[in-house]
């Protein structure tokens, strides 16, 4: 869409030109005429230049795009492998810190039941 504005406002702006030049021109419309005529092959070459400078730009942003696509692709299946590959390392020991918090919360749980009778002992004092 950028390459399509950017045409039209340069056909815009040489037509404007064009005018402005033919308007403030301080030689006769005759020898106007004939310059335009001798400049129109060059003018319809810069046009030819620029169209096909906008078609390489247009092909080379398809290109990188498809080429980002493909990195990102890319690079997503190694991270989703990178994860995988933690999670597979880390599950033993996700196991045994699960099992070192059973063996924890059971010691405390014997030793509130410990404490438990000797507090009711010692409130009756």
């Amino acid at each position: 869409m950028g390459a399509k504005r950017f045409l039209y406002g340069f056909i815009l702006g040489s037509a404007a030109a064009g005018l402005a030049t033919l308007f403030a021109a301080p030689q006769s419309g005759k020898e106007t005429r004939e310059a335009i005529k001798t400049n129109k092959d060059q003018f319809i070459s810069q046009l030819k230049d620029l169209k096909a400078s906008i078609m390489d730009v247009k092909e080379a942003s398809t290109h990188a795009t498809k080429e980002g696509r493909v990195h990102v692709s890319h690079f997503i299946r190694e991270v989703n492998t990178a994860i995988g590959k933690w999670k597979a390392e880390t599950l033993p020991q996700q196991i045994e810190i699960q099992k070192e918090l059973g063996e924890i919360e059971a010691a405390i749980s014997q030793l509130e039941a410990e404490l438990a009778p000797h507090e009711t002992g010692k409130g009756a004092n």
